[in-house]
């Protein structure tokens, strides 16, 4: 039967893929057959599809089907024993489509005894595009059939090799995967987790929220199939129920209100911010935004200067007029001497990132300010403990990593040191609530949530981009529809830069020791040819594998 004449579809197994589909084909005006033996799974389905759609428990039905859908749980046993049952029914020419995600078409194919396609998705729930892959011997016509069919039900198709994982679920499981590790090692709770990812990476739902959406019984399945194929990235996660988890292993701040809560309100007061990039002065900004007294300590008086600048500028963008310029400046210190730190409620450190001048820094801090003063570090990849052990005064030191730029995004890492004690913790949060910042709290480890998660992520995509039919065009899109994102992977990491992500990965995989973290060498080869995306002119991911294709090199 050709694309344009695929009139019925039947769909085997009424679980949650197998009733999304079979609502979907239904909706469409499709006739629609479905098969499930289990009688509760038949009736919630018969309830949900329209008049007309036809659910029974004999499988002799697929004989009417021009399209049949494969739906049943994933492991790979218990697909093929679907798929050998349906080549016995189905009637020639059909073309059969599993859903099978961790193993490939080409598996399955024998036991399909036909053309065979897998059809690929993340969450049964989001149902508006789908990855399709073909088993070798399956037809253009075959092919073009059930895509012709999906597009009748409002699902987007992207053609995609034939691997394990396919591409937008693969990458969206192995992130998923990691954030519910650091959620079961008490890393951070649930809270923290889905927080942090909203906010710091865009996700309009949190990982752990994703979960629970897919189903952590199907879940588990999937991510035991990557694991058996594609190694310790997809160790599965303990997953649990499909409940909300009410553990608080790390304590979610969620922007308090000033004072509520049991917390202290902060009332102001001076903050020292150390550094002059750009760091240091959007987050010298946010205080003063938020009325505090802020000195900003910089290397030279020249440097001093252009922070003052740049602060000025900000608030000028902000909206701020002539006389909320000059009140919000009037609290404003620029200088190059460090004692100036002294009279600080709070000092936020945000110097290079290099752990030899970290320390020194706090040391020196250590030494200078008062018993009790709140003491930061910015670092987005370091050790909090490495510098709270150099100021002689663990107790006071914590992480406050903002992101960039700091005035526009609200999120905001509380990064617990080994040693940091209840009244420090206190007081950030009070501070972070005066700022109008979300804050998430979580352990002292590299990456801490949001770079722990994003860049090994951003890592396995630029592996993924070494299979031949892979493009950063078609990795992108897939992402976005199928995988919910809301920027590609590679526009992302030109965005990011190369040399940061490898910066960050390349500890990401130190300190882990972990296989699965090691950089992906289209990373290096990225950062070795200066192709760094957005900070090198545009010239990133697109650009470097044009040459290489082009050139045969770089």
């Amino acid at each position: 039967m050709t694309a344009s004449t695929t009139g019925t579809a039947a769909v085997v197994g009424l679980g949650a893929a197998g009733a999304g589909l079979a609502r979907r084909l239904a909706a469409a005006g499709i006739r629609t057959i479905g098969v499930e033996p289990d009688a509760a799974a038949a009736a919630r389905t018969r309830r949900a599809l329209p008049a007309g759609a036809e659910v029974t428990a004999d499988l002799s039905a697929v004989a009417a089907a021009d399209v049949i859908l494969e739906a049943v749980p994933e492991p790979e046993p218990a697909k093929r024993e679907v798929l050998a049952a349906i080549s016995r029914h189905r009637r020639a020419g059909a073309p059969v489509v599993t859903t099978a995600l961790t193993t490939p078409a080409a598996e399955l194919a024998d036991a399909a005894g036909g053309e065979l396609l897998a059809l690929r998705f993340a969450r049964a729930d989001r149902l508006d595009a789908a990855e399709l892959a073909r088993a070798p011997h399956t037809s253009d016509e075959a092919a073009a059939s059930v895509a012709a069919l999906l597009d009748r039900a409002g699902v987007r198709t992207h053609t995609v090799p034939d691997v394990p994982g396919s591409l937008a679920p693969r990458l969206l499981f192995g992130f998923l995967n990691q954030a519910a590790w650091m959620r079961h090692d008490g890393y951070a709770d649930r809270d923290s987790l889905d927080t942090a990812v909203r906010l710091g990476c865009g996700w309009a739902e949190g990982p752990l929220e994703i979960l629970d959406a897919i189903g952590h019984r199907t879940a588990g399945d999937i991510l035991r199939g990557l694991h058996r194929r594609l190694g310790d990235r997809f160790t599965p996660a303990p997953l649990g129920t499909d409940t909300a988890d009410t553990t608080n292993t790390a304590g979610a701040t969620a922007r308090p209100p000033e004072g509520g809560a049991g917390e202290p309100a902060d009332s102001g007061g001076t903050v020292a911010v150390i550094g002059s990039g750009t760091m240091a002065t959007g987050i010298a900004e946010v205080f003063l935004r938020a009325g505090y007294r802020t000195v900003l300590v910089a290397r030279t008086e020249r440097k001093a200067v252009d922070a003052r600048e740049a602060v000025e500028f900000g608030l000028l963008r902000a909206g701020a007029d002539e006389e909320r310029l000059a009140e919000s400046l009037g609290r404003w210190t620029g200088t190059t001497d460090l004692t100036a730190a002294a009279g600080a409620e709070v000092v936020v450190e945000a110097v290079v990132e290099d752990l030899g001048v970290k320390r020194d820094l706090f040391a020196r801090l250590g030494a200078l300010c008062a018993p009790g003063t709140l003491l930061a570090t910015t670092t987005s990849s370091l050790s909090v403990r490495d510098c709270a052990a150099a100021s002689g005064r663990p107790e006071d030191v914590l992480g406050l990593h903002f992101f960039n730029p700091a005035p526009a995004i609200e999120l905001v890492e509380l990064v617990r040191g080994e040693h940091t004690g209840e009244a420090a913790l206190a007081r950030a949060r009070a501070v972070l609530a005066r700022l109008g910042r979300t804050g998430v709290e979580c352990a002292d480890r590299t990456g801490f949530i949001v770079n722990a998660l994003l860049f090994p992520y951003l890592n396995d995509a630029l592996a993924a981009l070494r299979h031949p039919s892979v493009t950063p065009a078609l990795l992108d899109s897939v992402m976005k529809s199928v995988g919910g994102q809301p920027v590609g992977p590679t526009r992302l990491l030109d965005v990011v830069g190369a040399d940061v992500a490898l910066e960050v990965q390349r500890r990401l995989y130190e300190d882990s020791g972990r296989p699965g973290l090691a950089p992906a060498g289209l990373l290096r080869n990225l950062v070795d040819h200066g192709f760094l995306g957005r900070k090198t002119s545009g010239r990133g991911v697109r650009a470097f594998l044009a040459d290489e294709a082009r050139t045969g090199t770089v």
